[in-house]
């Protein structure tokens, strides 16, 4: 699984830069937007017009793009990632990570079994030369 790596130094990201960093094109970023999965995504402002209207991505925002990727990437449903992307307290946090886990956890065993049945599957044919 490949990750990608938030700079540790950096606080707020531009569209160009969470493109570099994650990967993903600015389409799929603002869908991801609109759907709700990575919270609401600041505007910046500058000292010329005072509102220039680009994005500004937080931390917060590249963190739940990680969740995104990971969830796209083990085939699991986006939907459980979708809200408003705060997550208020510890205890809320703590139960929304876990539930992941679960999900993780069902997949992993079924993956497993799988695995088990291809391997007897293998062993049948090896042992098998007529089929």
């Amino acid at each position: 699984m490949r990750l990608f790596t938030i700079p540790a130094e950096q606080t707020a990201f531009s569209t160009k830069e969470v493109v570099a960093i994650t990967g993903m094109t600015k389409d799929t970023l603002r869908y991801y937007e609109q759907q709700r999965l990575i919270g609401p995504v600041p505007r910046n402002h500058n000292n010329y017009n005072n509102y220039n209207n680009y994005r500004q991505y937080s931390r917060q925002n590249l963190e739940r793009l990680q969740f995104v990727a990971t969830f796209r990437q083990l085939g699991l449903d986006l939907k459980l990632l979708s809200g408003d992307g705060h997550i208020p307290n510890r205890a809320q946090r703590i139960q929304e990570l876990s539930s992941y886990r679960a999900t993780v956890k069902k997949q992993i065993a079924q993956l497993q079994a799988t695995d088990q049945f291809l391997a007897h599957k293998i062993a049948y044919f090896e042992a098998s030369p007529n089929h």
